[in-house]
C-alpha cells in the first residue's frame, strides 16, 4: 500500500510540474479583424478582435484560452443617430457567422503579443459582458465618460490605462478602421512583420473567406505557415514525458 502511495504521489507531483512546465511554454496572440459591405456603409461595418493562449500538446499546439472583443448592440441593428443602448459582446464564432451576403472580412494576424496583452483583454471581455458600458456607433461625447463605446473602441480600450489619454479612430470604420485598431496594437507585439498563419485553424478561421492583409506597401510581411520549432520541440518532449509516465504507472510499483 505504501509504494502505491508513493507512485500516486509521484504521479501528482509530476503532473504539478508539467502543468507548470506547459504554462511556462505557453505563446499569445491576437488576430484584428474588419468587416464592410461593398460601398463601406457605416452602420454594415464591424471591428472585432480574439486574443489566443496557445500551448505545445502532443505533436500539435492546442489554444487553451481565448478572448474575443465583438462588441455591438444587443438589439443587432447599428444606428447613428441613436442614444447609448445595451451592447452585447459576440464570441469569434458568431462573430463570423454573422457577416452577410455582399460583406468582406479582411484580418489582420495573427500576431505573437505580449502576455499581459491577452490578459487585458480578458478584463475586457468580461467587463462588456457584465455590462460595464454601453454601446453606441458614434461615440464622440460618450465614451469618455464611460457611457458607451463603439466595436473599435472597445477593442482599443483594452490597452488603454484609467485616465490615459482616449485613443480615438475618428470617422475611419471597415477595413480602415481595423487597420488603424491594429496599428495601434503594434507596441504589444513581438514581431509585427510576422503572421503566424499557422495558427488560422485551430482558431477556425480557415472555414471562412476572409482576406489577409498587411501593414500596406514598403512593409514586409513575413508569413509563417508551419509551427513554430520551439513549439513542436516542446511538445514532441511533453509527449514523451507522457509516455514515459504511463509506461511507469502500467508497471506499477514493484516491478522494474
Amino acid at each position: 500500500m505504501n509504494a502505491v502511495m508513493r507512485v500516486l504521489a509521484v504521479v501528482c507531483l509530476f503532473g504539478i510540474y508539467a502543468d507548470s512546465e506547459a504554462r511556462s511554454q505557453d505563446k499569445f496572440y491576437a488576430v484584428v479583424f474588419g468587416v464592410q459591405d461593398g460601398r463601406n456603409r457605416f452602420n454594415e461595418a464591424h471591428t472585432f478582435a480574439t486574443f489566443a493562449q496557445v500551448r505545445p500538446k502532443a505533436a500539435d499546439i492546442e489554444v487553451v484560452d481565448q478572448a474575443t472583443i465583438s462588441w455591438l448592440p444587443r438589439a443587432g441593428i447599428v444606428r447613428l443617430r441613436y442614444g447609448p443602448e445595451p451592447g452585447t459582446n459576440h464570441p469569434l464564432k458568431k462573430s463570423l457567422e454573422d457577416v452577410g451576403p455582399g460583406h468582406v472580412i479582411a484580418q489582420w494576424g495573427p500576431f505573437e503579443t505580449k502576455e499581459e496583452l491577452f490578459h487585458r483583454a480578458k478584463r475586457q471581455a468580461q467587463f462588456l459582458d457584465r455590462g460595464g458600458v454601453g454601446y453606441k456607433a458614434v461615440d464622440f461625447f460618450r465614451r469618455p465618460w464611460g457611457v458607451a463605446i463603439n466595436c473599435e473602441h472597445a477593442v482599443l480600450d483594452v490597452v488603454r490605462n484609467p485616465g490615459q489619454r482616449i485613443i480615438r479612430t475618428g470617422t475611419a470604420h471597415g477595413h480602415y478602421g481595423s487597420s488603424l485598431v491594429a496599428e495601434h496594437l503594434k507596441g504589444w507585439m513581438i514581431e509585427p512583420h510576422v503572421t503566424h498563419d499557422w495558427l488560422n485553424a485551430s482558431l477556425g478561421l480557415d472555414r471562412y473567406a476572409i482576406a489577409k492583409r498587411d501593414w500596406g506597401s514598403g512593409v514586409q510581411t513575413v508569413r509563417r505557415s508551419d509551427i513554430p520549432e520551439h513549439f513542436a520541440t516542446a511538445a514532441a518532449q511533453g509527449a514523451a514525458a507522457q509516455g514515459a509516465a504511463a509506461q511507469g504507472i502500467a508497471r506499477g510499483p514493484n516491478e522494474k
